[in-house]
């Protein structure tokens, strides 16, 4: 029944998906060649072919958003997800048909494929947006509901049966846990009552009416998992294995399937596929920006640091960045020749080694606008967690646990730590976390905001010496 109602109801957004698609090409064309009044130096091209390649178009859309998984169940899914997967969807699809234009030498206007994609774009995600709220409205009041069985009464399973019931909207309710321990049966636990006991089962889903079963037992009840699992194989509900993970620390957790088989993926760069094209794409734009428009300021520092001391007007150290790869961070140089004859150390306030130019650079943290040069070659991105020298990752890693967790993603500029004031001699633990937090929340947008930040903070930083 769960799946018969899952494939009428994909099967219903597909079409509507297709409605939209072929909806906003005519649309394109009206808007292109009518209703926005713009140039149209060759004259109005033929409705006819158009109508030819919209037919065309709309069924190679629609397959390439199905290999974005957006016609599978998606109950739990985050909306933000969807979304982005429909962009990403789109954009293919608007590069395929600017593709097929130059084929046609032309014949498609520029203008109009740019209205397509932007209209498509909206209106699927509008759809989307109006599904959920929908579905979720009628959840609320007690329809499209999923009546769920937990096997479990541990931490995991409790914790699970948590969100469930946080996310009302979800529309899952729970009717019970199910426990390895038939002495646990008749108990209640974290509010929820222990119907059964693993042995009792196929009677328990037939009972209840449960279409989904979640096995959320911990790693050491593996044999009753096994257990539950083989007594669930001549079921008709649908069975979700939620790995304990409880023991190790998780970094953008997720599973991929490799060759079919299932493999959790523990700790994972969030710096993949289209996330990784749209934060370079965004380092190298405001990276080369910023080196032209700021190339006058920083000629000017240079030839201070020339004038100011003897030394070279760069410095260059060797820093730890993405998956511990070495490079030459770039600095303005702000120490005298022979800073570190002694052996390297961190800067201190009123520190002797500091030259008269390099006190104000590192105030205003002028020093680090070479690194754009960093961030051009993909050494570096705007914002991550700020590189460490060799020496002292070598030191971090031996004495704070998930250090090295840090170097999942490229090491910035500026980064999430540094704008909470988290920069220089300060508490190396309080860093860490900030950074970790960063690795694990990354969006564009956090980068956006982290950027602002830095401008407004990081140069009046009281810790910047």
């Amino acid at each position: 029944m769960l799946a018969r109602h899952q494939q009428v109801f994909s099967t219903a957004v597909f079409l509507l998906d297709g409605l939209l698609l072929a909806a906003s090409w005519l649309a394109a064309y009206w808007l292109r060649f009518v209703g926005l009044g713009l140039p149209i130096p060759l004259g109005v091209p033929p409705l006819s072919f158009h109508l030819w390649f919209g037919a065309v178009l709309t069924p190679v859309a629609l397959l390439i958003l199905r290999s974005f998984k957006l016609y599978r169940s998606a109950r739990t899914a985050r909306l933000s997800q969807e979304l982005l997967a429909i962009a990403q969807g789109m954009a293919i699809v608007a590069a395929f048909a600017g593709l097929a234009s130059f084929a046609t030498r032309g014949e498609l206007s520029r203008g109009m494929l740019l209205i397509f994609a932007v209209l498509t774009t909206a209106s699927l995600c509008a759809s989307r947006v109006a599904i959920r709220g929908a579905l979720r409205w009628l959840r609320r009041r007690g329809h499209n509901l999923r009546h769920v069985l937990v096997v479990g009464t541990g931490d995991l399973a409790t914790n699970l049966a948590e969100k469930f019931r946080s996310h009302a909207d979800f529309g899952l309710v729970l009717e019970g846990f199910v426990t390895p321990e038939p002495s646990q049966v008749g108990q209640t636990i974290a509010g929820t009552p222990v119907v059964g006991a693993i042995s009792e089962l196929p009677t328990l889903v037939e009972r209840t009416g449960t279409e989904l079963v979640y096995l959320a037992l911990a790693r050491s009840e593996y044999l009753a998992e096994e257990n539950a699992l083989g007594q669930l194989s001549d079921s008709t509900a649908a069975v979700r294995l939620v790995p304990d993970l409880a023991r190790a620390y998780t970094l953008n957790a997720n599973v991929e399937d490799f060759d079919g088989t299932p493999v959790v993926l523990v700790t994972e760069s969030p710096e993949q596929g289209w996330n990784s094209v749209l934060k370079r794409t965004f380092d190298l734009i405001l990276a080369a920006v910023g080196l032209v428009t700021l190339s006058p300021l920083l000629l000017a520092i240079a030839l201070w640091v020339k004038l100011d001391s003897p030394g070279p007007v760069l410095y260059r150290q060797e820093r730890l960045g993405l998956n511990g790869r070495r490079f030459r961070m770039l600095k303005f140089r702000t120490m005298r020749p022979d800073a570190e004859v002694a052996g390297a150390g961190w800067s201190r306030p009123g520190d002797p080694r500091r030259t008269s130019a390099g006190e104000l650079l590192r105030r205003l943290s002028l020093d680090e606008l070479p690194q754009l040069w960093n961030v051009l070659l993909g050494h570096m991105s705007l914002v991550g967690p700020r590189p460490e020298r060799p020496v002292y990752v070598e030191q971090f890693r031996a004495s704070i646990p998930r250090y090295m967790l840090r170097h999942h993603v490229r090491a910035g500029m500026t980064g999430w730590a540094q704008v909470n004031g988290l920069r220089g001699d300060t508490p190396l633990e309080d860093r860490i976390r900030y950074d970790l937090y960063y690795v694990q929340n990354w969006s564009l947008w956090f980068d956006v905001r982290i950027l602002f930040l830095t401008v407004a903070r990081v140069f009046k930083d009281a810790n910047a010496y």
